[in-house]
């Protein structure tokens, strides 16, 4: 193969590989990346969790810096933990006890995360899940 050839080849490959990120379908209906920002708060009972899925498959890839921050209702900082796993059961991130943001950076296209809020507490809390990111 003459080097022009392989030139042009080389050129074109990043081209055709945003032609197959482009193959991932994007239906902004059904991107649930933000979706649950407007629910109500939600109880987590003393000594239980609360669990959410978030289906960002049909988000084609194009969230960036996405983070979700765990919030108590009545504008204090929550006594409750926050685990995010990915659709493969893995742990993605879990919140410490002084900060209660998870961040998990671009989300890939396959991604459909569950949301843990776990209460250790010996008293009922009155928890908000916000999602933030870039598209």
């Amino acid at each position: 193969m003459p080097k022009w050839m392989l030139l042009a080849v080389m050129i074109m490959l990043p081209l055709g590989s945003a032609a197959v990120a482009g193959d991932y379908a994007y239906d902004p209906n059904l991107c649930d990346a933000f979706a649950y920002n407007t629910n109500p708060s939600f109880t987590v009972p003393a000594g239980g969790m609360y669990r959410l899925t978030i289906d960002c498959s049909h988000c084609g890839g194009r969230i960036q810096n996405y983070q979700v921050t765990l919030l108590a209702a009545k504008h204090g900082v929550p006594n409750a933990t926050l685990m995010v796993l990915n659709q493969y059961r893995q742990i993605v991130g879990v919140s410490d006890a002084g900060h209660h943001a998870v961040s998990i950076g671009n989300v890939p296209f396959d991604a459909v995360y569950t949301f843990v809020v776990m209460n250790g507490s010996r008293r009922s809390e009155s928890c908000l899940l916000y999602c933030t990111g870039a598209m």
